[in-house]
């Protein structure tokens, strides 16, 4: 197993004690001194992401140094024999891959980029009619076949099979590389990518955000599930109190609730299931109820005297599955108390699993409800 112990105060350092193959082998590290080794290659969110963190999130009093490793197992290595004290690497990537034994996800950084963007000329709304608009995610093809029916919305390779011109076999970087150049040529409209793809790859091109919030009453774009958040990972027995210095509250209760609602949801459908949990202050939710009008929300947020019930910041929980055609959406939303949200997100899971049953289930002929019907939701 892996112990943290901090020594005598007046000795000012850290001991990080690993016991391997029945040995203990102690390394030892300043305690404002925190290394770090970062999992992913260049079509991997997580590297630009500690990038981005390193420049604009400095920690006052610990110093950060960071080694970048493509492969996750010599990273586990580098963590387990002691050469660093952190494993920085997407929430994705490890929800895949299951964990390590021995280790724990310590916290993790402020979501960053969790949204698709749209690569266009112009804004959804202003594209021309039956605009021809690629997207490899069937989540976001959906989306956009819900915000205008006209689109044509294809997948790349699905597309490439009708053009007769043939695709990449990766995914990524070469793929977006191929897109934009259907773009640029004007045989398609747009194209759905990844905000960090965009920007290594530094196309001279105009993108637009999938926004999560409707705005001027255009569509929701729900996420995909854990996208944008990156995970720190620790040996066991990590100092809660520093890794709450390093890390993001809201981003922690993300990654908590989001990997127990997906491994409740069956894998088949992922790929069109929307998610995202946030925290939310009361005063934007009281505006956001404000402009949608939404009585019953403003009314549970105060008082027989108009004043806000709890001044506390709330935990926000969507879900949403897309129907094939766009036309249908089962979306269910939460709003709980912060210290209770992994267990609500418990029971929303299985309270999804109700619903989703009743709404992808086709209707029999019967006396009393009527003739046979298809399912109300065709995922």
């Amino acid at each position: 197993g892996c112990l943290y112990q901090q020594v005598a105060a007046a000795a000012s350092r850290a001991r990080y004690v690993s016991a391997i193959g029945g040995m203990n082998m102690v390394a030892e590290a300043e305690p404002n001194h925190i290394r770090l080794v970062c999992v992913g290659d260049e079509e991997d969110s997580a590297p630009p992401h500690i990038r981005k963190w390193m420049e604009t999130q400095p920690l006052e009093g610990i110093e950060v140094t960071v080694q970048f490793d493509e492969d996750l197992t010599s990273a586990l290595e580098i963590l387990e024999e002691g050469g660093a004290d952190l494993l920085a690497i997407s929430a994705s990537s490890w929800h895949l891959c299951k964990g390590a034994p021995e280790t724990m996800v310590a916290t993790a950084l402020p979501r960053r980029d969790e949204n698709h963007i749209l690569v266009a000329s112009d804004r959804l709304g202003f594209l021309p009619h039956k605009s021809i608009i690629l997207a490899e995610n069937r989540l976001q093809r959906r989306q956009l076949r819900r915000y205008r029916s006209d689109f044509r919305v294809l997948d790349p390779y699905a597309f490439a099979d009708i053009i007769e011109r043939k695709a990449p076999v990766e995914s990524g970087l070469t793929l977006q590389a191929w897109m934009e150049d259907l773009r640029a040529t004007k045989i398609i409209t747009g194209y759905v990518s990844e905000r960090h793809w965009f920007d290594a790859a530094n196309f001279d091109a105009r993108r637009h955000m999938l926004m999560t919030d409707a705005r001027d009453d255009s569509a929701r774009f729900l996420p995909s599930p854990l996208h944008g958040l990156t995970l720190l990972i620790s040996r066991k027995g990590f100092p809660k109190s520093l890794a709450e210095r390093i890390g993001d509250a809201e981003s922690l209760t993300a990654w908590a609730c989001e990997q127990v609602i997906l491994e409740q949801i069956d894998a088949e459908i992922l790929d069109r299931v929307g998610m995202i949990v946030r925290h939310r202050q009361i005063s934007s939710l009281l505006n956001q109820a404000e402009q949608e009008k939404d009585l019953l929300r403003s009314t549970s947020l105060l008082d027989g005297e108009g004043d806000v019930i709890d001044t506390t910041s709330m935990v926000e929980i969507l879900i949403e599955a897309v129907g094939r055609t766009g036309e249908r959406t089962l979306l269910l939303e939460r709003l709980v108390d912060r210290e209770d949200a992994v267990t609500h997100a418990r029971l929303l899971v299985s309270e999804w699993q109700n619903m989703l049953e009743a709404v992808t289930t086709e209707h029999a002929e019967d006396i009393r409800l009527g003739p046979a019907r298809p399912a109300f939701l065709d995922l």
